[in-house]
């Protein structure tokens, strides 16, 4: 048999004014995952982007519904929830400079094809990656 490497063209979008990054499959033509940020003070990436004003419907198991917002707190999400969400990764960025990040790390918590990065310190909603 043999073997094939195939080669995978991936591009970033970085549209910092519309507070976004898009990631593009090259080789397919399609969208790998948008990011959106919500710029809030006391995250590592606060004062890059522009805020997202973005709005994502969740649907409960019961078809209940709730909305995510840049201005969405973390514990109005866990109370939708409930249950139904495991523990958070945490993320702990830094540059190569600084080998400590003034701002902390933040969690991030996955539901079903989001992610969803939450500040401890605040609990705000810091972005959310959707993968298509």
């Amino acid at each position: 048999k043999q073997w094939y490497q195939r080669r995978v063209a991936i591009t970033a979008g970085n549209y910092f004014t519309l507070g976004m990054d898009i990631l593009f499959d090259g080789s397919k033509n399609t969208v790998k995952k948008f990011v959106l940020h919500s710029n809030y003070p006391g995250h590592y990436d606060f004062n890059i982007y522009y805020r997202c004003c973005f709005e994502l419907n969740l649907k409960s198991p019961l078809d209940n519904e709730f909305q995510i917002t840049p201005y969405t707190k973390w514990d109005k999400v866990e109370e939708f929830l409930g249950d139904t969400y495991r523990k958070p990764v945490v993320l702990n960025r830094r540059s190569s400079t600084n080998a400590t990040n003034p701002f902390g790390p933040t969690f991030c918590y996955g539901l079903n094809n989001l992610i969803i990065e939450v500040m401890p310190s605040n609990n705000y909603v810091a972005s959310v990656t959707i993968f298509p």
